[in-house]
């Protein structure tokens, strides 16, 4: 086939190339048609002959002549990603994950796209469509990172299958600035031990295995009788929106260390249950045998307890966060905190989950925490939670 070079016209302050090109139709068949791209520099200045743009053009239609381009990449980004990429996620990811990556869409990406072409989409779109976002939402810096991995998983499943070529055009994006994230909460031992005298069951077991464990808030619903063998739990689903899910890496699915108080604990839940404690329901089981709603709980039983107390609600992963933090306050090693939150990356675990409190706030935890794991506090604990007051 002849080489092409493109019609190169400007029409006000834009250059564009006009050529022929292979485009796959919306019933799948190859048609060759005449298409038009603006080039990526204004009218004007350096770029005032054709000659001054022919470069560009050179690089434009370079794919086009050497064969490189498959007729499939012309389809439109949009269609790639409701009918094929969705495909490969429902098949390989997680369905609570699959649900999240949907609702980005629909809401922040699928109206700014537009019409353009999925081998059309280059880093300054990628660039444009995450500054675009994050002035025109609340966004904050995570979640436009987690639009950019979206974005960044489409391509790499287009490359995979054949359809595109070359370098992803989202690695070389920037995240844009935005206003500054709330501060996350992590709970001290302090206030565990004032809100385990607040709660009633199943509340309080609910907090102090969040606490003692670190268990995320879907794991802690996924958590089933035969999970629990009196010294340890074993991590091994999630529960998500109703539905049963994978943990969320391989890494999750360790097994969590279970001290004597939160045993204790347990064991008395399930003494509670009688034979509805079966291997296969779940510990924390709503009237209807179902996992609990932790959400409801907070709002209709935990929070209310708490209101006007000092105390207040932070949220299921404060908890976890607040595990972290005791421990590396208490002097636990990096690797070890890494091991019970089961990260598998110890940066996260060190730079989003730990968080600096002041010397006298150390001494005092230090202090509290020797009381709470004495033997005899924490059998008192686990049986007359008002043994703790003095």
């Amino acid at each position: 086939m002849r080489e092409q070079r493109g019609y190169v016209f400007h029409k006000g302050k834009s250059w564009f190339v006009r050529y022929c090109d292979d485009v796959m139709r919306p019933d799948g068949t190859v048609k060759r048609k005449q298409v038009c791209k603006r080039l990526v520099v204004e009218y004007g200045g350096a770029y005032r002959t054709k000659a001054s743009v022919k470069p560009l053009v050179q690089e434009l239609l370079a794919p086009v002549n050497n064969g490189l381009l498959n007729p499939q990449s012309t389809v439109k980004l949009e269609t790639f990603v409701e009918t094929i990429y969705f495909q490969h996620a429902i098949e390989n990811l997680r369905k609570c994950t699959v649900k999240g990556y949907r609702h980005m869409w629909e809401r922040h990406l699928k109206g700014r796209i537009g019409k353009v072409a999925l081998r059309d989409f280059r880093t300054v779109h990628g660039e444009k469509l995450l500054v675009d976002i994050a002035q025109q939402t609340e966004l904050r810096k995570n979640s436009l990172k987690h639009i950019k991995a979206f974005l960044s998983g489409v391509f790499k499943q287009a490359k995979r299958l054949g359809i595109l070529d070359g370098l992803n055009p989202m690695v070389d994006t920037s995240i844009p600035r935005t206003p500054e994230a709330e501060e996350t909460y992590a709970y001290s031992l302090d206030e565990l031990k004032k809100m385990l005298l607040l709660l009633e069951e199943p509340s309080r077991t609910v907090v102090l295995t969040a606490a003692l464990s670190g268990l995320r808030k879907s794991e802690l619903r996924g958590l089933r009788w035969q999970d629990f063998s009196g010294k340890e739990l074993s991590v091994k689903r999630s529960f998500v929106n109703g539905e049963e899910n994978e943990t969320k890496n391989a890494r999750s699915k360790a097994a969590v260390p279970v001290v004597k108080m939160l045993a204790d604990a347990i064991n008395k839940i399930r003494e509670g249950m009688g034979i509805l404690a079966t291997p296969e329901s779940p510990i924390f089981q709503a009237g209807n045998g179902k996992p609990l709603n932790l959400d409801n709980l907070a709002r209709r039983v935990i929070a209310p307890a708490l209101k006007g107390t000092g105390v207040a609600w932070h949220g299921w992963h404060s908890w976890r966060r607040g595990l972290a933090t005791t421990l590396h306050q208490l002097g636990i090693d990096d690797k070890t905190i890494q091991a019970i939150l089961r990260h598998s990356n110890i940066g996260v675990t060190m730079n989003v989950y730990v968080k600096s409190v002041a010397e006298s706030q150390v001494s005092a935890m230090d202090a509290l925490s020797a009381k709470m794991q004495s033997e005899d506090t924490c059998n008192d604990l686990a049986t007359q939670p008002s043994a703790l007051v003095n």
